[in-house]
């Protein structure tokens, strides 16, 4: 098995066999189903990485421990819970029947049913996948790859924490938001390339000091930035591309790897094996993806996403294949406009401000913020928005996030 590195702030890099092995039950865990939970960023990583290596099946609950989740449809298994840096004793978990034929499961962000569902992928798809983000990013044994996002969510599992052991890599865990495009600068002196997993909640938050060296590349997924947003940090020296993926679909479906000016407001084209079709359904074109990396749900009551997988997200395929994504599937168009339209609209106002855009009646519009504005802000939001949208001023609602973030670090939907 391939070494690998990991690294996290007041801890110099090491090998990611060493920390699984020191964080290893002493006693062998009852089952070959392993939960693992905690705050333990680095042991997590690691521990997961060397489990699911050495033949366990792995599942990644949202933070917390396992006791408290009966209701995610957890399989039986053993639980460890790493939170104090040190081995723990595995705890028989009793969970309830699920499906089997998987390797590692992970859950949803659950940003629209508040609800996160848990879906199994083989080995073989996430080595699949792996080797698209390899290919993407340009990632080789000498790169580092750095987040600040909870490892135990799709997208920095799989792009950091598979695709850094795949690689012989170092991952580096970030302490906070506002810290992540910093340690990339610091770091990318050691590296042929830096690659930063973020999301829009985690660049409005990141510090940064432009111009960031040429071989950063960040990886924006989660939620569309606007188009404004993106531009300017192109026009400071910033790659930032956008890509797209479920938990269903092993993270990644769709990458822009042009990041020109006709693929801008895109996430790119499909990845080798993948067909993302537009369904109209109600009105709404709904995403349709089939992958080679599709995923099963848990849930014995979740049907079978086979041959493809409907999602609830909208969307338009252009000519040249890049699919731009439109909003969610309880959105409505309002004068043939979609979250999406009124999300680059409103990009001059927003900046690098995290916002996301709700249609939820054909007559309302909601903008919801990551944090406060001052009331001047406020108005002129809501002002441009019923402008744009041809409705009256008060149809228009602008809320702030007032509750924690989704285990995905995202915004919830039903927050708003």
């Amino acid at each position: 098995m391939r070494d690998w590195t990991i690294s996290a702030p007041g801890t110099e890099p090491m090998p990611a066999r060493a920390v699984a092995a020191w964080l290893a039950p002493t006693r062998e865990p009852a089952t070959r189903t392993l939960l693992l939970t905690g705050l333990d960023q680095l042991g997590l990583a690691a521990l997961a990485h060397f489990a699911l290596m050495t033949g366990h099946r792995v599942v990644l609950p949202p933070r917390g421990t396992v006791h408290r989740l009966r209701d995610l449809h957890l399989p039986s298994g053993s639980g460890i819970s790493l939170d104090s840096g040190r081995a723990c004793r595995p705890m028989p978990v009793y969970g309830t029947e699920v499906r089997t034929g998987w390797d590692l499961a992970l859950f949803s962000s659950g940003s629209t049913t508040g609800h996160p569902r848990a879906y199994g992928h083989t080995l073989g798809q996430l080595d699949t996948v792996t080797a698209w983000y390899e290919t993407i990013y340009q990632a080789t044994q000498d790169s580092i790859i750095v987040t600040a996002l909870p490892v135990s969510y799709n997208f920095p599992f799989i792009a950091g924490v598979l695709l850094a052991a795949r690689l012989g890599a170092r991952l580096h865990l970030s302490r906070t938001f506002s810290e992540v495009l910093t340690d990339a600068v610091r770091l990318a002196h050691s590296a042929d390339r830096v690659i930063v997993l973020a999301n829009p909640v985690v660049l409005d938050q990141a510090t940064w000091h432009e111009p960031l060296p040429a071989h950063i590349t960040i990886d924006s997924g989660g939620a569309p930035l606007s188009t404004t947003a993106i531009t300017h940090y192109r026009d400071h020296g910033i790659d930032v591309r956008e890509g797209y993926g479920l938990t269903e679909t092993a993270s990644l479906t769709h990458f822009d790897t042009q990041a020109s000016a006709a693929s801008l407001g895109t996430v790119g084209t499909a990845m080798p094996g993948v067909i993302a079709t537009i369904t109209p359904h109600q009105g709404r074109p709904l995403i349709e993806l089939a992958t080679p990396a599709l995923a099963v749900p848990l849930d014995l009551a979740e049907p079978l996403p086979s041959p493809a997988l409907r999602t609830t997200d909208l969307g338009q395929i252009d000519h040249n294949d890049r699919l731009r994504l439109l909003g969610r599937a309880d959105d409505h168009p309002i004068a043939g406009r979609w979250p999406r339209d009124t999300l680059d609209a409103l990009g001059p106002l927003l900046g690098h401000r995290c916002a996301m855009i709700r249609h939820p009646s054909p007559n309302q519009a909601t903008v919801h913020l990551l944090t406060p504005i001052s009331p001047s802000s406020a108005h002129a939001l809501a002002d441009h928005t019923a402008d744009y949208l041809g409705l009256p001023r008060e149809h228009i609602t602008i809320t702030v996030q007032d509750r924690p973030l989704l285990h995905s670090a995202k915004l919830p939907r039903t927050a708003t």
